[in-house]
Parts: C-alpha cells; sequence; structure tokens
C-alpha cells in the first residue's frame, strides 16, 4: 500500500475542522456545572485555604493586626490520557483512497461526540458517585498509576470522606466543626428544594476555620426527564402548584433546572437530585484537547487513524454542593 503524504496531511488537517462543527452542533452539559481550565501539567494541586474573613479593626497609634493564611487540604487532580485507534487493512485503503475523506469524516465526527462525552462522564461520575461510602476509585483516586505521585485521598476526596456525605458520616472541619451534604429521605418538591439550598447557602457556608462565608447555589441538576418536568413546575411557576391559596412562588427561579442524561442509571432510579453553585467546587482541566494523526504500518499493510485526548476532573471544595438520595454503593 502506498499512501501520499499529502493526503494524510490533507486527512489531519481537515479532522480538526470536522471535529469543531461536529462538537458545537450540541451544547455542553458539563461546563454548566463543573470549573473549566486547561494545564501544562501532568497534575494539578488545588488549595482549599484556611484564615481570612472579616478585617480587624486597627487601634488608634496601633499597629494593624496580622493573620496567617495556610493550606486546609491540596486536592490533586491527574491528567488522564483517552483514545482510540482504527485500523483499515491496506488493500482496503488503496481502494477506496479516492472516497477516503468521507470516511474520515464519519470517524471525526463519531470522535467529536465521544471525546465530548468523555468529559461529560467525568463530571457527571462526581456526582453519580460522589455519594458512595466507600469510596470510588476510578472517578476519584487521581495516583499516579506509574507511582511517581500517590493521592493521600485515595478513593475518597481531598479530606478523606465521600464527596456527598449523609449525616452519620459527618466530616470533621479544621476546627474540628462537623457536617454533612447529603440527605435521604427529601422529596423534590418546594419544601426540599429549600432545605437543599439552606443546607448550603447556610448551613455549610463557612470555610475551614469556621470563618463565614457567602454560597449562594444556582444550579439543580437532575437525571431524568420527569425530573425536569417537575423541577420545572416548581421553579419557574409564578403560584405554588397545588397551594390551597394559590400561594406566590418565592424560590421562582432561586436554581437553575439542568438535566445530566450522563448519571447513572442507579442515580436516575433512586430519583436523587443535587443541587450547587456553577463552575464551583467541581473543576475539570484541559491538557491536550484532541490530537488527529494518521499514519502506515507498513509491516502489516494497515492504515490507522488515531485520536488522543488528556484531560482530568475532581472535587476542589465540596461545600457548594448538596445531594439527595444519591447512592451509597
Amino acid at each position: 500500500m502506498i499512501v501520499n503524504t499529502d493526503f494524510v496531511e490533507a486527512l489531519k488537517k481537515d479532522s480538526y475542522k470536522w471535529y469543531v462543527e461536529k462538537y458545537e452542533e450540541v451544547p455542553e452539559i458539563f461546563s454548566k456545572i463543573a470549573e473549566t481550565a486547561t494545564s501544562s501539567n501532568a497534575y494539578e494541586k488545588e488549595t482549599v485555604a484556611t484564615g481570612g474573613g472579616r478585617l480587624d479593626e486597627k487601634p488608634y497609634g496601633g499597629e494593624y493586626t496580622q493573620i496567617s493564611v495556610t493550606e486546609a487540604w491540596t486536592p490533586i487532580i491527574r491528567m488522564k490520557e483517552f483514545g482510540n485507534l482504527l485500523p483499515i487493512e491496506g488493500a482496503t485503503m488503496e481502494d477506496i483512497e479516492k472516497k477516503a475523506g468521507n470516511m474520515v469524516k464519519k470517524w471525526v465526527s463519531e470522535w467529536a461526540e465521544s471525546a465530548r462525552q468523555t468529559k461529560e462522564f467525568m463530571v457527571a461520575d462526581m456526582l453519580s458517585y460522589g455519594g458512595y461510602s466507600l469510596g470510588h476509585e476510578a472517578t476519584f483516586d487521581n495516583s499516579d498509576p506509574g507511582g511517581a505521585w500517590v493521592d493521600p485521598s485515595g478513593k475518597f476526596i481531598y479530606d478523606g470522606k465521600p464527596f456527598l456525605t449523609l449525616s452519620g458520616n459527618d466530616r470533621t472541619a479544621k476546627n474540628r466543626n462537623t457536617f454533612f451534604n447529603a440527605f435521604s429521605t427529601k422529596a423534590l418538591n418546594p419544601s426540599g428544594v429549600e432545605d437543599m439550598y439552606e443546607l448550603i447557602a447556610e448551613t455549610n457556608a463557612y470555610k475551614e476555620n469556621g470563618e463565614k462565608v457567602v454560597i449562594m447555589p444556582d444550579i439543580l441538576v437532575v437525571g431524568t426527564p420527569t425530573q425536569e418536568f417537575t423541577a420545572r413546575r416548581i421553579l419557574e411557576s409564578e403560584q405554588i402548584a397545588g397551594s390551597a391559596n394559590n400561594d406566590k412562588n418565592v424560590i421562582k427561579n432561586i436554581v437553575k433546572v439542568v438535566r445530566n442524561p450522563f448519571l447513572t442509571s442507579a442515580f436516575k432510579a433512586a430519583g436523587a437530585f443535587v443541587m450547587g453553585k456553577a463552575k464551583k467546587g467541581i473543576k475539570i482541566y484541559s491538557r491536550i484537547e484532541p490530537q488527529f494523526d494518521f499514519f502506515e504500518d507498513k509491516k502489516s499493510n494497515v492504515f490507522y487513524g488515531r485520536i488522543r485526548l488528556r484531560c482530568g476532573a475532581g472535587v476542589t471544595n465540596w461545600r457548594y454542593w448538596a445531594g439527595n438520595k444519591v447512592p451509597t454503593s
């Protein structure tokens, strides 16, 4: 098989164009939930700081109060590598080279969806497996497979606890106060939404040293169309649906409803839902956006197309999120 070099280079060039065209057809969901960033490293180390708070009044003729800001936790996010290799027998390539452009365009279109779904699942899995009481290694362990570094939190998030913890499995802050951020029995109704909101905005809205912070949740993530319809009736109606006096809906638009079809079937079957602050507390990095390559293996007379992607995701601050009825195993 003889594959023209210009032909291969043209395929590479066109692949990026076809990829962008296809990728942009479907809106991203993960970027509505997680903060997005780029990385040039094998891993990123985030910081959950303690310190700060209100300023101290300076005494007349005195000095400013000295404070310290220290690292409470250091979440690690590893840049994982993903990809696929598609082989074509040389004889087949020779026979279809004139039509190969259309074939490659079809591959790239499918790869664009695959690349997007890879990121979608990385973020959705944080929610789907966030309540697992024994953790979830594939989702949360950011240790280097080659042993270059170890994620001390293992299959949990940075503080050694599940992302979404129930009462009874409370996490302990640096000031020794305890917190949980998941319910097990709340309904998807106005009362349930209010309780979730208060848990994030008031009960858990503290720094690790006990200083008060402001957190205003703005997103409610559900898994099924039925939940989405219910949530929209609750959050987008002028009046409270079914109330005796048709009361004013005081939680109208307090959070935005987002349906995420990439959540697991167990999450959906449980009727689980999650509330949080969009683009806070969960972060996804792009290390290498999809790279395309086409090459010939003369020993086996096979032509290959390849896609390669590197990215990583992790929880950087649990306080921005709370769950309800999330699976625990």
